[in-house]
C-alpha cells in the first residue's frame, strides 16, 4: 500500500507551490523554513498555553511544508538528489522537535503516560523512515504500510483538535512499529525474488 494521503497533500500543495513558483525563493528554503515552523510549534507546545486544538492546526500547518517544497521543486524544475535527501533530512528534524515539545509539555504536567507513549511514537516513527531510507539504498521503492509520516501528521494534528492526545499517541505507536513489519517483510520478499 503506498502512501495515498501524501498523494492528496501533494495535489493540494500544487496551487501554493505555483505560487511560490513566482517568487525567487527556492525548495532548500522552503525546507528550512518547514523546519523553523516545527520549532516554533513544538516551543508552543511545550509551553503548554494554547488550546489543544490550536496546537492540532499548527501541527498541520507546520507539517505542510513538507509537501510544500516538494512541489515549488517540480514546478521550478529544481528537483534533485540534494533537495530530496537535504529535505529528508531536516523532516527527521522536524518529527523530532514536534515529538520533543509534546514530551516536554506532557513532563511538566505529570503525565507519565502519555511521556511514554510519545517516546514509543517517535521510535517507531523514526524507525518508519529509517528501513524505507536502507530499501532505497538497496534499489527498492518502500512506501508502504498504514503509516507512513503524512498519516502520522494527520492524526496527530487531529488528536490534538479533538482532545484526545492520549489515543492519537497510543495509535501512533502501534501502527508505526506495525509498519516497520510491514515494510521489514516487504524487503525480504523483493529482495527473495532476486536471488
Amino acid at each position: 500500500m503506498a502512501d495515498p494521503l501524501g498523494k492528496y497533500i501533494r495535489i493540494m500543495a500544487k496551487y501554493p507551490g505555483s505560487i511560490l513558483a513566482k517568487t525567487k525563493m527556492t525548495p532548500d528554503q522552503v525546507t528550512i523554513i518547514g523546519l523553523l515552523a516545527n520549532c516554533a510549534v513544538a516551543y508552543f507546545i511545550a509551553r503548554g498555553n494554547l488550546r489543544f486544538f490550536v496546537m492540532g492546526i499548527l501541527i498541520w500547518a507546520a507539517g505542510f511544508f513538507d509537501a510544500l517544497d516538494g512541489s515549488l521543486a517540480r514546478q521550478t524544475g529544481r528537483v534533485t538528489k540534494f533537495g530530496s535527501f537535504f529535505d529528508s533530512v531536516l523532516d527527521r528534524y522536524s518529527d523530532s522537535v514536534i515529538y520533543f515539545g509534546i514530551l516536554i509539555y506532557f513532563l511538566r504536567y505529570g503525565d507519565t503516560a502519555y511521556a511514554i507513549w510519545v517516546v514509543i511514537a517517535m521510535i517507531g516513527s523514526f524507525a518508519v523512515s529509517y528501513v524505507r531510507a536502507k530499501a532505497e539504498s538497496l534499489g527498492l521503492e518502500c512506501e508502504i504500510g498504514l503509516m507512513p509520516r503524512t498519516a502520522r501528521i494527520i492524526l496527530l494534528g487531529a488528536a490534538f483538535c479533538i482532545g484526545q492526545v492520549f489515543w492519537g499517541l497510543l495509535i501512533i505507536s502501534i501502527l508505526t512499529h506495525f509498519t516497520v513489519l510491514q515494510r521489514i517483510l516487504y524487503v525480504r520478499k523483493s529482495l527473495a525474488k532476486d536471488r
